[in-house]
Order: structure tokens, then C-alpha cells, then sequence
């Protein structure tokens, strides 16, 4: 603890050195949101009144009906004048001298009146006119009303039968803070974005620029000591961000209510002390969590780039993405429930819609702040591990993109570095959205197609391209003798953790598994022969050469057999674009890519890819076939029993799988 206390004391001096962290973390909280709340409060309440101030023209021809209208229409204003928007004089068109906002044009229709109004949208005084003239012609319309029930001698509840009246059993306050609750959450988290993201650049991409960071590794320290004291120091200034917005904040909204608006003060003199006091307890908590979680995320990207330039770059998509989640909570129909806890950054963006409105559920809270801190914590372990590396810590980042070399630059034999194989992802991952979602508009079953040829065409093109050893890349060889049971084995056993897991997901995420199960029904209308094919062969071929060939074999030649797993196992998993199948879509690739790493054969996988594919979509396209051998597959969803009894199963065959690969290995 002395070591680390020592660091982050050198820490904290470094980051204080570089003057824009404290306008960032200071000056930015402090300015930011009075300026936006107050002076945007009071810049509009002036327009506002200057607008009720103006007077605005109605014109309307001379000959005509007009003229039997207006003088009663001018009665209505002047008794009505305060209801109205704004104000508002009668002049006909040879009083008119400089134009108009809007024109009446009045016309006799059998036993009734026409009105019409033209306005233009694009212009706010005609706008404003527009209403109000609206609104006087609707007191218009109701006292003719009455005089027509007179005339017959009605009452004028003979027209309304049922008076329907809406009780808001929520304070002002309370929708006050639901309607924008989501806007100040988004400021929040991007006040915090912008507070981590200066001094984790300084401290990881900084020390490599300043050559500094060969230094720090000779010290008598670990470098899991090393990367907490970066991590503490950076979250010390994040936090500072977070509490210094949330006073900002908090002052300039009790301006506004006690010095501004009079009515808004009683609302909220009815709050007692104590619920404000667990209102600002938990949002500092959420807000502290936050920090943790948001410096932990840009670290994790700003250890890759050997330059703030670089870093910026990184950080740019990062920051859209942070950004974007803490949109969600401005989604009126999007609540904070279990399911949507589980999300991080979105969920604090709800939960700060949620505490405004002061609807207090300390379950789900409780879930949201463990989930985001739970988050961190992986988040920092995955980036210690990065730090044990020095692959990550002074390779060339993703600069090393060599796709845009000419072909005959290219050595045969050439391995795809980190920055070709991103570009590739990517590029794959943009063609699938836009070619094939444009594609499946019109037929789900084509746009299936179009998507396994870009999972496939993309990765064999780029190893064209770069002269790549595609037999050595994408593992085009004869399995080893006897891993193949050992496969077997590992694959079964990975199905049933897969369904367990599935299990659970389907009751957290019901909806997502619905949209599952939907596209899958589409696709199982098919005639089984093509569905095989489009459905299980293809997948079975594409996606095995992309992401266990092309992906897997570009990982392992820079990170190693273990991280080459993980990380393609998790693109593997995320290309799946559903929450439900997110984390059984990564176990199976996990699965795949290991048996890849020991069989030194990629055959393997794809005759267990096809199996796996072909199994599921048989069980959709002849539910009462499987229903009988397979009852368990026929229930609607699994029960706990269920449940454990394939977690149970699937741990007992993975245990044996892997030995007895390994042992298959060592042999060979």
C-alpha cells in the first residue's frame, strides 16, 4: 500500500501538471451547466416575452363575409386577451400597409362557416399568429354553438352525455424530473466522459510519447500495482467531475425554482429533507460508479495508441458509442427494470430518469450500481493483463494497417497485423448492415445469403491480397490423430452450458429472444434442403474461415493461442447482434477456436458448426418430431431443474473434453 500511495501521488502531480484536465474537470462542470440551464432558462423566458409583447397582424379581404365575422371575433379577444398566446389586431386588406402574418379567409358552405387560415411555418411570428387565431376562432365555433342549442331549445349538456376528467397523481416536481431526467443523465455521463478522458490519455499514451514509460517498468513495483495507481488516480479526477457537475447542477436547477418560477418553489417545498438527502446520496453513488466504469473503459483504449493523436483517434468511436447509450434514457417507452440494469452506461441514464422523478426501487438501484461496478472491476483486470504484455504496450497500435499497400509491396506469407484485421471486422460488420439489412427489407432468407457471402468473401479477399498463407492462416489441414472425440466431447458439453445460459437469457430478455425466434420462423418456411444450406453449410464454412481462420489466426500470430480464443470468441458472439445470443454465440466460438488451437485443423469446427446449425434449425422446422425425441427441446422454457441439470451435464463434459484433447495433443 506505501508503494501504491507513492504512486499515485506521482500520478495525481503528472495529470496536474497538464492545465487542460483542470479546465476540463473544474471549470467546464462549473460554467457548463449554469450557462446551459440558467442562461438558456432566461434567454428564452426574454424571447417569450418579448414575443406576448408584439403584436401580430390578421388580414382578411374587404368584400365579404369577413366583415360580419370580425367585430365579433374582435369581442372574443378582448375578452379572452390574457388566454391567448399572443397578441393580435384585425386589419382588412385596404388597411393593411405592411403585410401580414396570417390571412382569415371566411366563406358561407351550405348551413355553415368555413374558415381558413394561411400562415407560413417557416416563419415564428406567423406561427404564433396562427394559434392564437386557432384558439379564437374555437371560442368562435363554441358560441355559435350555444346560440344554434338555444335556437332548438337544448341544453348544452345534451352535447356532452360524459365529462372526462384526468387526475395526474404525479407532483410537478416529480414529472418535472421524469421529462428530463434522460436530458441531464446525457450531460452527466458526457461531463464525466469528458473529466476521465484527458488525464487517462495523459497517463497511458503520455508516458509512452514522453518516453517515460520504459522507466516506470524498472521500478521495484509490479505492474499490477502500477496500472491501479493510474487507474486510481485518473478515477480520483473523474469522480471530482462527477460530484463538481452534480453541484453545478443541483445549484442551478434551485436557482431557476427559487428564484425564477414561484410555483415550481411550492412544488418543491413540499419535498421533505429526507427524501432529497437519499436523492443526492445515490446520485453521487451512480455518478461515482460511473466515473469507475468510463475511466476504466478509456484506459482500456488508450493503451493501444503510442501517441495523443493516435488516442484521439481510438477514443473518438468510444466516446460516439458512450454518448449514444446515454441518449436511451431520453426514450420515453425505455424503462429501468432488471433487464435493462444489466446494460452498462444505459442503465444509469435510466436510473438518473428514475431518481429525479424520486421513484426510488433500491432493488433495481441496487443492481444497476453492482452491475457497473462489477463491470470495472473486469474492465481493470483485462487491462492489468494488457499491461503484463508487451505485445500491447509498444506494439505499433492500429496503425499497422497495410491494406492500403500496393499488392506487390506484399512478402508472400504475410500475417494480417491488428490494424488489417480490424479494418476487415469492420468493414464486414458495415457491408452486414447495410447491404444486408437492405437485402432482408425485401426477403429475410436473401439477405441471409448476402450476409454469409460478406462473412465470407472479405476475409478470403484480404488474404488474396496480402499474399497471406491462407492453408497456414486458416488452418486448411488434417486434423491431428485422436483429437476428434475429444472435440466431440468439449463441443457437447458446451451445447448444454449454451442451453442452460440460453435458458436464463430467454426470461431476462424476452423480447430479444422473440425477435430470435421470429426471424428464425421466417427462415424455417423454407424447403429444408436450402434451409440446410443457407442456414447451417454456409455459416458452417464462412464464418469458421472468418472468424476461427482469418481472426483467430491473425490473433494468435501477435497475442497468442489463449487471447486469440477470447477475442474472436467475443466478435463471434457480438457479429450475433442479440442479447439473447451474445453470450451462448461467444462459449460456442470459445469452443470452436480451442478445438481450432489443439486440432491444428479448422474441419473440425465446421462439421460441428453445421451439426449445431442444422440441429437447431430441424428442431424449428419439425417441433413435434424433436417433441418426441427430445422433450426437453419442446418445453416453451426450462425450468430451474432443467437448468441445472444442463449446467451440470455441460460442466462434467467440458472437464472431460479438455483433458482429453490435451492429452491427444501431448501425444501427437
Amino acid at each position: 500500500m506505501r508503494r501504491l500511495r507513492t504512486l499515485v501521488k506521482k500520478e495525481i502531480m503528472d495529470i496536474l501538471r497538464d492545465k487542460k484536465t483542470l479546465i476540463i474537470m473544474v471549470i467546464v462542470p462549473l460554467l457548463l451547466y449554469p450557462s446551459i440551464i440558467i442562461g438558456m432558462t432566461l434567454v428564452m423566458n426574454m424571447v417569450f416575452s418579448s414575443q406576448e409583447e408584439q403584436v401580430y397582424t390578421v388580414g382578411y379581404p374587404v368584400a365579404g363575409i369577413e366583415e360580419e365575422i370580425i367585430p365579433d371575433l374582435q369581442r372574443l379577444y378582448e375578452e379572452n386577451e390574457e388566454e391567448l398566446v399572443c397578441k393580435l389586431t384585425f386589419l382588412s386588406e385596404e388597411e393593411l400597409q405592411s403585410g401580414h402574418d396570417v390571412w382569415l379567409l371566411v366563406e358561407q358552405r351550405e348551413d355553415s362557416l368555413y374558415a381558413e387560415i394561411a400562415y407560413a411555418s417557416t416563419d415564428q411570428a406567423s406561427n404564433y399568429a396562427e394559434s392564437a387565431l386557432s384558439e379564437l376562432l374555437d371560442l368562435y365555433k363554441e358560441e355559435l354553438l350555444k346560440e344554434k342549442l338555444n335556437e332548438e331549445g337544448l341544453e348544452e349538456q345534451f352535447l356532452q352525455p360524459l365529462v372526462q376528467k384526468s387526475i395526474d397523481s404525479a407532483t410537478e416536481s416529480e414529472s418535472m424530473g421524469m421529462s428530463l431526467g434522460g436530458s441531464i443523465g446525457m450531460l452527466l455521463i458526457t461531463t464525466i466522459l469528458l473529466g476521465a478522458f484527458y488525464p487517462a490519455v495523459d497517463i497511458t499514451t503520455g508516458e509512452k510519447e514522453r518516453g517515460t514509460l520504459e522507466t516506470l517498468l524498472t521500478l521495484p513495483v509490479t505492474n499490477f500495482q502500477m496500472i491501479m495507481s493510474k487507474y486510481i488516480a485518473v478515477s480520483m479526477f473523474a469522480c471530482a467531475t462527477a460530484v463538481l457537475s452534480i453541484v453545478a447542477l443541483g445549484g442551478s436547477v434551485l436557482f431557476l425554482v427559487f428564484g425564477v418560477s414561484t410555483e415550481l418553489a411550492a412544488e418543491f417545498q413540499g419535498i421533505s429533507v429526507q427524501t432529497v438527502i437519499v436523492l443526492v446520496l445515490l446520485l453521487l453513488l451512480a455518478m461515482i460508479t460511473t466515473a469507475l466504469l468510463i475511466t476504466a473503459i478509456c484506459m482500456c483504449f488508450c493503451v493501444f495508441a503510442k501517441s495523443n493523436k493516435e488516442a484521439n483517434n481510438y477514443m473518438t468511436p468510444v466516446m460516439l458509442i458512450i454518448m449514444f447509450a446515454s441518449m436511451v434514457g431520453m426514450i420515453p417507452s425505455v424503462e429501468l427494470n432488471y433487464q435493462t440494469a444489466l446494460i452498462p452506461l444505459v442503465n444509469v441514464s435510466l436510473l438518473m430518469k428514475q431518481l429525479l422523478a424520486q421513484h426510488f426501487d433500491f432493488a433495481v438501484i441496487g443492481v444497476t450500481i453492482a452491475v457497473n461496478f462489477a463491470y470495472s472491476i473486469i474492465i481493470i483486470w483485462i487491462l492489468a493483463k494488457m499491461y503484463d504484455s508487451e505485445n500491447v504496450l509498444f506494439q505499433d497500435g492500429f496503425q499497422s494497417i497495410r491494406l492500403f499497400q500496393k499488392r506487390s509491396e506484399f512478402e508472400k506469407g504475410t500475417v494480417p497485423a491488428v490494424g488489417d484485421l480490424v479494418m476487415s471486422i469492420v468493414v464486414i460488420l458495415l457491408l452486414v448492415l447495410y447491404v444486408g439489412s437492405a437485402v432482408s427489407v425485401r426477403s429475410t432468407f436473401a439477405g441471409t445469403i448476402v450476409n454469409q457471402v460478406i462473412i465470407f468473401a472479405v476475409p478470403v479477399l484480404v488474404t488474396w491480397y496480402m499474399k497471406s498463407n491462407q492453408k497456414e492462416l486458416f488452418s486448411f489441414k488434417k486434423p491431428k490423430k485422436g483429437t476428434i472425440p475429444g472435440s466431440i466431447v468439449l463441443y457437447l458439453g458446451t451445447y448444454c452450458l449454451e442451453m442452460a445460459i440460453a435458458g436464463i437469457l430467454i426470461k431476462a430478455f424476452p423480447a430479444s429472444a422473440e425477435n430470435v425466434s421470429m426471424s428464425f420462423e421466417q427462415l424455417a418456411k423454407q424447403p429444408v434442403i436450402l434451409m440446410l444450406i443457407v442456414m447451417a453449410l454456409m455459416p458452417a464454412i464462412g464464418e469458421e474461415i472468418c472468424f476461427r481462420g482469418f481472426l483467430y489466426g491473425g490473433l494468435k500470430n501477435k497475442y497468442g493461442v489463449k487471447w486469440a480464443v477470447v477475442l474472436s470468441a467475443i466478435v463471434f458472439g457480438a457479429f450475433h447482434m442479440s442479447l439473447v445470443k451474445l453470450l451462448p454465440t461467444a462459449m460456442l466460438g470459445a469452443c470452436l477456436a480451442y478445438i481450432v488451437s489443439v486440432s491444428g485443423s479448422i474441419y473440425i469446427g465446421m462439421v460441428l458448426h453445421f451439426v449445431n446449425n442444422a440441429f437447431s434449425m430441424l428442431q424449428m422446422k419439425y417441433p413435434d418430431v424433436f417433441a418426441k425425441l427430445f422433450p426437453v427441446f419442446a418445453k416453451p422454457e426450462l425450468t430451474l431443474g432443467d437448468t441445472l441439470i444442463f449446467m451440470g451435464v455441460g460442466l462434467i463434459m467440458i472437464s472431460i473434453g479438455i483433458p482429453l484433447l490435451k492429452k491427444q495433443k501431448n501425444k501427437t
